[in-house]
Parts: C-alpha cells; sequence; structure tokens
C-alpha cells in the first residue's frame, strides 16, 4: 500500500509539473511551440491534448503502445472546471470488468485563451512495478516463513533440552526411588539452566537429609537397643529365679533405669523437632546465669576429671537474665558434654559468660579434635554427624537441639573450630536485667 501510494503521487507530481510547463509555453509562444515542447520531451509516456473552448481536439500526442486507449472519450466527457483529473480506462478492461483496471489519468487545465490543455498518464507501469513487487514479496515472505519455522523448531528444541533432561531426571527417581540422577548444566546463565542447577543442589540436599535419616534411624536402633536388651534380660533374670522379693525389686529398678535411658533419648528427638517447628514453649523467669552455669558444670565434672580433663569456669559476681532455666541448662550442658566427649587426656575446657553491648555472652571453648571446615555449616542440623563425631555414641541431636533453645529466647549461636586446634561456641542472649 504504500509503495502503489508513493507511485501514483510520483505519477501525479510529474504531470502535474508538466502540466504547468506546457501551459507556460502555450501561452508564451502558442501551440506550435507547445507541439515541439512535446516531441521533445516525454512524448513516449505522457498523453497531450489541446483542445479548444467546445473541447474539440486540436492536438493530441498518443504514445505508440497506448493503442488500447480511446482518447476521444475525452471528447465527450464533460468539463467540469479548472485543474481536474478524470479517467479514462482501455477497451478491454470497459469489457471484462476487470478488478483493477488499467486507466489513464488525465489533469486538465483551462488557458487563457479558453482552450484546454489535457496531460495523462496510464497506470500500466505502476501496476507492473506493484506485481513484481508482490511477487518478489511473496516469495521472500515464503522463505522468511520457512527459515522461521524451521529456525524456530530447532531453538525450541535446543531451548526445551533442558526442560526434556529435568523431566528424565524426575521420571528417573520416581521409577527407581534413586536421588543420584542430576539434570546436565551448560553453563549459560539463563534461567532453564539455572533451573537446573537449583534442582542438582534440592536433589543433593534431599539424598544428604535421606542419608543422614537412615544413619540417624540406625543409630536410634543401635542406641535403643542396648537399653531395650538389658530391659529384657533384667526381666528375665528375675523371672527365671527363685522367688525373691529383694531380687525382684532389684530387677524392677533396672528395668526403669534401662526405661529412664531410652526415654530421655526419645525426648531429645521430640524436643528437636518441635524446636525446629517453632513450637517450643518456654517457661520464663527470672535466672541467675552464674548458678545455671555452675550447675551444668556440675553434671560433667566428674566424667571430666575420670578422663583427665580440666574445666574453667570464669564468670562475673552476678547476671540475671529472663529465661527458660530448665532449657537454657540443657543448651549449656549440652555443649559441655560435646566438649567433654571430643577433647582428649591432658585437654582443658574453658566455660564463661560476660555482658556484652547487645546482651549476654556465654562461651564454651575446648583443645579437642576440633571440626573441619567443609563440615563447621553442618554442625547445626538435625541428626548430623561428621567423620570424627561418628566414633562417638550419639545421635546428632545436641547441637541442634542447642540452637533450637537458643533461638527460642532470640538469641544467636555460633562456632569456630580447626581440626587439632579446638572449637569455640559462643551462645548471645538478650537481656532483661543485669547486676
Amino acid at each position: 500500500m504504500l509503495l502503489s501510494s508513493s507511485l501514483e503521487q510520483k505519477d501525479k507530481e510529474l504531470i502535474e509539473s508538466q502540466l504547468k510547463l506546457y501551459a507556460s509555453r502555450y501561452e508564451s509562444e502558442g501551440l506550435p511551440a507547445l507541439i515541439k515542447e512535446v516531441e521533445a520531451g516525454h512524448k513516449e509516456s505522457l498523453y497531450v491534448r489541446v483542445a479548444g473552448p467546445e473541447n474539440n481536439t486540436l492536438f493530441q500526442n498518443v504514445p505508440l503502445d497506448w493503442g488500447d486507449f480511446d482518447p476521444k472519450q475525452l471528447e465527450t466527457m464533460p468539463v467540469k472546471g479548472d485543474w481536474q483529473w478524470s479517467h479514462v480506462l482501455g477497451a478491454v478492461e470497459q469489457e471484462e470488468l476487470i478488478p483493477d483496471p488499467d486507466r489513464l489519468e488525465v489533469l486538465s487545465a483551462t488557458l487563457p485563451d479558453g482552450a484546454r490543455l489535457q496531460v495523462g498518464k496510464t497506470t500500466e507501469a505502476r501496476k507492473e512495478v506493484l506485481e513484481y513487487f508482490q511477487q518478489t514479496s511473496a516469495l521472500v515472505l515464503v522463505a522468511v516463513l520457512a527459515i522461521g519455522l524451521a529456525g524456530g523448531a530447532l531453538l525450541a528444541h535446543r531451548s526445551l533440552r533442558p526442560v526434556r533432561e529435568l523431566t528424565g531426571a524426575i521420571r528417573s527417581v520416581r521409577e527407581t526411588g534413586k536421588l543420584t540422577a542430576r539434570v546436565p548444566t551448560r553453563q549459560t546463565g539463563d534461567e532453564l539452566d539455572e533451573l537446573a542447577g537449583q534442582f542438582n543442589v534440592l536433589l543433593e540436599t534431599i539424598e544428604s537429609l535421606v542419608n543422614r535419616m537412615r544413619s540417624a534411624l540406625d543409630n536410634i536402633a543401635h542406641e535403643l537397643r542396648t537399653p531395650m536388651t538389658r530391659l529384657r534380660g533384667s526381666a528375665e533374670m528375675a523371672l527365671r529365679s527363685n522367688p525373691d522379693p529383694q531380687a525382684y525389686r532389684q530387677a524392677l529398678t533396672d528395668c526403669l533405669e534401662e526405661a529412664e535411658q531410652a526415654l530421655t533419648m526419645l525426648n531429645a528427638l521430640m524436643d528437636v523437632a518441635e524446636a525446629e517447628a517453632g513450637a517450643m514453649k518456654l517457661e520464663m523467669e527470672e535466672v541467675e546465669l552464674s548458678a545455671l552455669i555452675g550447675s551444668a558444670v556440675g553434671l560433667y565434672e566428674h566424667v571430666a576429671e575420670e578422663k583427665g580433663v580440666a574445666i574453667e569456669i570464669t564468670l562475673p559476681e552476678r547476671i540475671v537474665l529472663r529465661a527458660d532455666q530448665r532449657r537454657l541448662r540443657q543448651a549449656v550442658a549440652n555443649l559441655l558434654d560435646n566438649a567433654v566427649k571430643y577433647t582428649p587426656a591432658g585437654g582443658r575446657i574453658e566455660i564463661g559468660a560476660h555482658p556484652e553491648p547487645q546482651g549476654i555472652q556465654i562461651l564454651v571453648k575446648d583443645t579437642g579434635i576440633g571440626i573441619p571446615a567443609e563440615e563447621l555449616p553442618n554442625i547445626w542440623d538435625r541428626l548430623y554427624r561428621g567423620e570424627a563425631g561418628r566414633s562417638q555414641r550419639g545421635l546428632g541431636l545436641g547441637l541442634s537441639l542447642v540452637r533450637a533453645v537458643v533461638q527460642a529466647h532470640k538469641g544467636s549461636v555460633e562456632a569456630h573450630s580447626e581440626p587439632g586446634q579446638g572449637s569455640q561456641f559462643v551462645i548471645h542472649l538478650p537481656v532483661a536485667s543485669t547486676g
């Protein structure tokens, strides 16, 4: 449409400019000069007609290849005014009713002596250009569509490859139950590649959790088997022995001790699950921190002394804060238990507390075996046990319970350690009052 409009405008500008030129020549030098100008100019492309006041033809120039047009039609057409456009159809177009026929576009102007000057041009050349352009455009469009469809299909196939690989990995996990499947990453940095990377991280996390859960279940089964075996053995020995109230009483006492040990273990599991779910209930009260730490140290003094580990206490005279005394003592006791467990004979454990600008700090430091840097971020996870920790009895619940209790008190806990250099655990707690 733009090309057609542009060509039409060019033709009309040509006709108008020639009409003005011919009119000027007619006015200045008369009809012979006009005829000479026509023959020297656009004789082969423009139709030129000079008509008298009665619209009778005085002169006309009809290009040789315009045989299809009958210029006499202009003699019968009414004169509507100056600088008016009119159209003449070819004979074939008139008979066959062609939708877009060739036509002669004529512009008429009245000369000073009453004569009329008409200049025209056919639309045939314009139509040929448009038809050629349409054919070329159609071919180009078909080629572009073909290339676009092929390229789009190829790009879509390549772009969706990560989705297919992701689907395959999911199907593999679902059908085999194994979490070892991974989605290949192309390191392109796009969204699909990031999705594949995040999915691999998710699988690794799930695999790690499942492995830890299996390890924890094995540990729980091992830890529960011992007290259950002892409990059953005590009951069986009492039943097999001669009736003796004192023997029965001792057997019941042993059974209660073993049951208490198993119950303690199960309670620890429940406490961690409750704390991590954010449902831990705290009985807040005014707690004197020095007394609380002293009572926790008293639980492990005898064990540390037997192992040859010294415990040093550094406490201010009095620090009071609002906390759940039982839970906070449990957290401090778990840190002391780990320190005693992983500090060899001749080692030293330091425990202390002191005020800081934002609250109170509790420090437990040992000279034990330490924790590798790659394991340090995971020590707070429930049921996690490092390589060195597996040499000792335990479920991997102590540190996760410590963090849960501290966070329930709106505090934080951090760990610093180097293998062979010992470990340091720092608890930061908000303070209600100090003195």
